[in-house]
């Protein structure tokens, strides 16, 4: 019984330590994004952006509960496409600069330049299929675009 206890002493902060880096890795990669990140964020070249404009006080956003972060789980796999989320009450400039005016708002951005607004249901098999169509839009359009330039 000793060497069950002493055994168990001896792993539990093992545990302890192992636990958060276990959940870290389970979770989608939702990039907070602030004034001073951003407009370089959203200018990656060849990437979509699609961002949450929210506030913490709103009602909506609260409903939405893990959505963001489930479809940030459901589109990981996807090449350039990331998932971003601004809050409105501490990053006003930005708010600003991308005329929100009403939470949430999701807009999707490609090298930098506001594609679309999403104005659909709000699951994340509608989010994943309006971000995949508009990205590859984008992404075509601008491909036409430099070819034209050459």
């Amino acid at each position: 019984m000793k060497t069950q206890l002493a055994a168990s002493l001896i792993f539990m902060p093992l545990l302890l330590f192992l636990l958060p880096s276990l959940t870290i890795h389970t979770k989608a990669e939702v990039i907070t994004l602030t004034a001073d990140t951003f407009s370089d964020k959203v200018k990656e070249k060849d990437t979509a952006w699609f961002v949450k404009f929210c506030v913490p006080w709103c009602k909506h956003c609260k409903n939405l509960g893990s959505l963001w972060e489930d479809f940030g789980k459901a589109v990981e796999s996807e090449d350039e496409i990331e998932v971003g989320e601004v809050d409105c009450s501490t990053s006003k400039p930005v708010c600003s600069k991308v005329d929100i005016h009403s939470y949430p708002t999701f807009k999707l951005f490609f090298d930098g330049e506001e594609v679309a607004k999403y104005q659909g249901p709000r699951d994340v098999e509608s989010l994943k299929n309006f971000v995949l169509d508009q990205a590859e839009e984008a992404a075509r359009k601008a491909h036409l675009g430099s070819d034209k330039e050459l």
